[in-house]
């Protein structure tokens, strides 16, 4: 699923990436043409109004002297050789004669003129040759060899050879710049896109375990309630007082089914974004106070020592439930796992514009290469001494949580066989 995925990607990538520069290209050669083109137009334009207004040289022949007029003359229109062709006709459509620039086929003069054409700029192509022509239409006495003749129109011819030359070699680079481009997209999008993939596929992982596990953990009670129902339809005869035992049972695995899915929907919610937080000021060491005197008998029962630290008038901004909860989650993790006559201690204390809050125990611990494994769904230290042990795994993933949605940090250190301890910081401003 990944690898088509990536692929998937990959090909949106490079079609982007084509597109875009196919589109980037094209606009620079058309834009490259029209100004090329734009600079050939106005010095047509300027050459045309200077033969408008100046007498023409003298014309040349078919098959004469490509130079038939005087030196001063040549000097004059020094600046036109080599560059323009200038065509001179006459109202029946008859060549009179040429003058300036490269020499050219005269069969090829025939194919410029064109009566149909209106005065004004074209671009045609003779022999595979890409002209610009300008089309003048005026009555104007011109010399053809040693006589006076009337013409009606001429035209200036511009060669675009260098024009086309280079636009060719734009596009050229163009074309190359693009399949480099695309090449390089391919392989950069390729692993782009394996890196992108990463956390959803370590997300999607998660969430395979986090399914699996949840099965594993709801099918657990709902075996042990179905097994005792069992056991009571088969003999309908006894008392309650008789099946007691199997009705306490399947209390317990009810009471336990029904926590595991409030905290399954707790985390769904959290995760989601559609659990909000109730934010109000309240004291935080009063809640850590009370939370202390609640485990403080259950810790006398286990023969744990219970042991506080606990500032006054620490006010914060947040969730009074949401925190109760978590010092809950904590408590408990830290009585459940300590060991009779070991002891437990709860320090809540101010530091700076933060409340530190401190669960340390002398408890089993924890080796350290699980450590950054406590806040993941549905872990639990040593599983095979848990079986024995009440708990779903979930607790410290919703104090993970709740930590986090009140902009705070929660840090673990441990021990094993020395003990846990539990640090969270959190704002009292937020």
């Amino acid at each position: 699923m990944f690898q088509k995925t990536r692929f998937r990607l990959v090909t949106l990538n490079v079609i982007v990436v084509f597109l875009l520069l196919n589109a980037l290209g094209g606009a620079v050669y058309f834009t490259m043409k029209i100004l090329l083109y734009s600079q050939v137009d106005r010095e047509l334009e300027k050459v045309s109004q200077r033969l408008v207004h100046d007498p023409f040289p003298r014309l040349q022949r078919i098959n004469e002297d490509p130079y038939p007029y005087n030196r001063q003359e040549r000097k004059k229109f020094a600046d036109m050789e080599r560059r323009y062709v200038l065509l001179v006709w006459d109202g029946g459509g008859r060549l009179l004669g040429s003058a300036f620039g490269e020499r050219m086929d005269p069969d090829d003069f025939e194919q410029f003129h064109q009566p149909e054409v209106v005065a004004g700029i074209d671009t045609r192509t003779v022999n595979e040759h890409v002209f610009r022509v300008q089309t003048v239409t005026i009555p104007k006495r011109v010399i053809v060899g040693d006589r006076m003749v009337m013409s009606q129109q001429f035209q200036v011819i511009y060669n675009l050879a260098p024009e086309q030359n280079m636009l060719n070699s734009l596009l050229y680079v163009v074309l190359i710049g693009n399949v480099i481009s695309i090449l390089i997209a391919i392989v950069v999008g390729w692993f782009l896109a394996k890196r992108a993939l990463v956390p959803i596929q370590v997300s999607w992982e998660k969430q395979q375990q986090f399914i699996a596990d949840a099965s594993h953990e709801l099918r657990t009670p709902l075996t042990a309630i179905l097994v005792n129902l069992e056991r009571l339809f088969r003999h309908p005869d006894r008392t309650i007082e008789q099946e007691s035992e199997k009705i306490m049972i399947g209390m317990q695995e009810a009471k336990r089914l029904s926590h595991l899915v409030s905290d399954l929907l707790t985390l769904a919610r959290s995760d989601s974004n559609e659990l909000q937080i109730m934010k109000k000021r309240f004291n935080v060491n009063e809640v850590v106070q009370t939370c202390t005197q609640v485990f403080s008998q259950m810790a006398i029962a286990k023969e744990v020592r219970l042991e506080t630290e606990i500032e006054e008038s620490l006010d914060m901004m947040g969730d009074e439930e949401r925190i109760h909860q978590m010092m809950v989650i904590l408590l408990d993790n830290a009585l459940k796992y300590t060991n009779p006559g070991g002891s437990i201690f709860v320090s809540c204390k101010r530091e700076g514009q933060r409340v530190a809050i401190m669960v340390k125990d002398t408890g089993i611990g924890i080796p350290k290469d699980e450590i950054p494994l406590v806040f993941d769904r549905f872990y639990r230290v040593d599983k095979m001494r848990s079986k024995s042990t009440e708990g779903t795994g979930l607790g410290l993933s919703i104090a993970k949580w709740i930590v986090e949605v009140h902009q705070g940090k929660i840090q673990v250190s441990s021990e094993e066989g020395i003990g846990t301890s539990f640090l969270v910081t959190l704002p009292m401003k937020v």
